[in-house]
C-alpha cells in the first residue's frame, strides 16, 4: 500500500469503519494524513463548552484542520420547562405508554394493587431524577450563552465548503453520539421553538472575526430568523458570504414576539422586513447558483408570508437547476416571467402559493409549454382570486377501481412534465378528484393493511 497514490487510499480507508481507520493512521506519518482526510472531511458540534472546546482543539490540528470540508452546527437550544407537572405531563403521550408500570386488573389482588403502587412512587421519582438533570442542561446552556468567553465565530479551515445550522429537533438516527450523551435527559428533547439565537448561530457559521467567509459552496439553515436578513448584519457584507454559493437552503420561522402577533395581524406584516431586499439582494449575488430552497415553517399555513420578487428578485440564476418555495404570493404574470427567466431549470417544488392575479388552470399550462421541468412537485394548497386547490385530493375513480391513491399533486406533477399540451384535459377542473377522508368514510380503506402506522420514520 506505500506505492498506492493518496488518491487511491483516500479511496481504500473510505471503505473502513472508523476504529480501522484510525488503526492505520498508526502505521506511519502518511497514513496519518490521508486517514485524517477521510475521518474528519465532516465536523458536527453542538450548543455545549465540550463540543466547542472539541471544535477548537480539531482547527488547532495542523494535520486534521487542513482536511474540513462540511461542519454541521446542531445548534439546539433547550426549552425553558420551568415545571416538573409539565415535563411529567409529556410521558402521558402515546408513545410513552410503555414507560408507565402497568396498571392492574379489576379483579387484581391487594398484593399486586401495592406493587404497582411501589412501582408507581419509582417512576414518580425516576421522572423528577430526569427533571433535574433536564434543569442541569438548560442551566449550563444558559451560562454558555452569557459566558463572556464564548466563540463569537467558527475557526479557520482553509478547506472549508458547506456548513448546515440546525436548530430544530432532529430523529436520535441521524444525530451523533456525542450529542446523544451530551443531552441524556431520558426522552425526546424539549426543544426551544423561538429564533431569537439563531441570527447569532448563523453568524457564527459565516462571519470569522467579523470578516465574511467568501469560500462556502453551500449553505443550509434549519431554521432561522428572517431577521437575519432584515438589518442584522450589513447587506455587502452578506452579499460577500453568498457570492459563491451554488446550493443554498433556507428555512425561515419568526421569532417568538412576532408569532404571537400572528392572532393581531397577518403574516405578511410580520414578514414585513423582507421588503428590503437584503435576502433577494444576497441571492441575487450568487451567480452560480444551481439549487435554491425558500421555505416558511411557523408551524402551519398563515397565509403567503412575502411577495415572490421580494425573494427572487428580477434575476436569472443560468445555472440553477432545482428551485423550492413556498409560503409566498405572486401575480400569474410574474410567476411566469421570473421561471422563464431560469434557462437550466428543470426541479421545480411549489406550496402553499397564492396567486394574486391570474388562474392556475392558465399559470400550469404556461408551465407546461414554457418551461422544460422533469419534476413539478406541487404541495400544501395552490390558490387564485377564484379557486383553491388542495392538492391531498385524490381520484375517485382511481382509488375505487384500481385500490390507489392519485393525488392531484401527482396529477398536476404528471399534466406539466409530460401530458401533450393539445390535450383539453386539465387535473384542476376534474371534478372527480375528493377529500381521502371522505372517500374513507364513505367507500372505506382501499387496503386491510391501510394504517398511519406503516409510513416510513421521517429521519430528516
Amino acid at each position: 500500500m506505500d506505492r498506492f497514490p493518496d488518491e487511491l487510499l483516500v479511496k481504500t480507508l473510505g471503505h473502513l469503519d472508523f476504529k480501522d481507520v484510525a488503526t492505520m493512521r498508526r502505521v506511519n506519518k502518511r497514513f496519518a494524513e490521508v486517514g485524517a482526510e477521510v475521518l474528519v472531511r465532516r465536523v458536527r458540534f453542538h450548543f455545549t463548552k465540550e463540543s466547542l472546546t472539541r471544535l477548537k482543539d480539531i482547527a488547532n490540528h495542523p494535520v486534521l484542520s487542513k482536511n474540513v470540508e462540511s461542519v454541521v452546527y446542531e445548534g439546539n437550544i433547550l426549552a425553558n420547562v420551568a415545571c416538573i407537572h409539565a415535563y411529567a405531563a409529556h410521558y402521558d403521550l402515546d408513545h410513552h405508554h410503555l414507560d408507565h408500570p402497568a396498571p392492574p386488573s379489576d379483579d387484581a389482588s391487594d398484593r399486586e394493587s401495592r406493587l404497582y403502587a411501589r412501582n408507581m412512587s419509582k417512576f414518580a421519582n425516576e421522572i423528577s431524577a430526569r427533571f433535574d438533570n433536564y434543569r442541569n442542561l438548560f442551566q449550563a446552556q444558559q451560562e454558555l450563552i452569557e459566558a463572556p468567553d464564548l466563540p463569537t465565530s467558527l475557526p479557520h479551515f482553509p478547506k472549508l465548503k458547506k456548513v448546515v445550522l440546525f436548530t430544530v429537533g432532529r430523529c436520535k438516527h441521524v444525530l451523533s453520539d456525542r450529542f446523544l450523551k451530551a443531552f441524556a435527559t431520558g426522552c425526546a428533547m424539549p426543544v426551544e421553538h423561538d429564533t431569537y439565537y439563531s441570527k447569532g448561530q448563523l453568524k457564527f457559521l459565516l462571519f470569522r472575526h467579523g470578516r465574511p467567509v467568501t469560500t462556502l459552496e453551500h449553505l443550509e439553515a434549519h431554521v432561522v430568523s428572517p431577521k437575519f436578513f432584515t438589518g442584522f448584519l450589513p447587506r455587502e457584507s452578506l452579499c460577500q458570504v453568498f457570492a459563491n454559493l451554488r446550493v443554498i437552503e433556507l428555512r425561515l420561522r419568526l421569532e417568538k414576539d412576532h408569532h404571537r402577533d400572528l392572532d393581531l395581524t397577518t403574516v405578511e406584516r410580520c414578514y414585513s422586513g423582507l421588503s428590503k431586499g437584503i435576502l433577494r439582494d444576497c441571492l441575487a449575488s450568487a451567480t452560480k447558483l444551481e439549487k435554491l430552497t425558500v421555505n416558511f415553517e411557523d408551524y402551519g399555513f398563515y397565509g403567503p408570508c412575502t411577495n415572490l420578487k421580494n425573494v427572487l428578485g428580477d434575476h436569472s440564476w443560468p445555472n440553477l437547476t432545482a428551485l423550492d418555495i413556498d409560503c409566498m404570493s405572486a401575480t400569474q404574470d410574474q410567476l411566469i416571467t421570473i421561471l422563464t427567466r431560469q434557462p437550466a431549470l428543470r426541479d421545480l417544488r411549489l406550496g402553499f402559493f397564492v396567486l394574486t392575479a391570474g388562474k392556475w388552470t392558465d399559470t400550469t399550462r404556461q408551465m407546461q409549454t414554457k418551461l422544460k421541468l422533469d419534476m413539478f412537485c406541487p404541495t400544501g394548497l395552490l390558490e387564485d382570486p377564484d379557486c383553491m386547490y388542495p392538492m391531498s385530493l385524490i381520484q375517485k375513480s382511481t382509488y375505487l377501481l384500481n385500490f390507489a391513491r392519485l393525488t392531484m399533486a401527482d396529477a398536476l406533477s404528471f399534466f406539466v412534465t409530460e401530458l401533450n399540451s393539445n390535450d383539453d384535459y386539465h387535473p384542476l377542473e376534474d371534478e372527480s378528484f375528493a377529500d381521502p377522508e371522505l372517500l374513507r368514510d364513505e367507500f372505506g380503506p382501499f387496503s386491510d393493511s391501510e394504517s398511519e402506522d406503516d409510513d416510513p420514520m421521517d429521519c430528516d
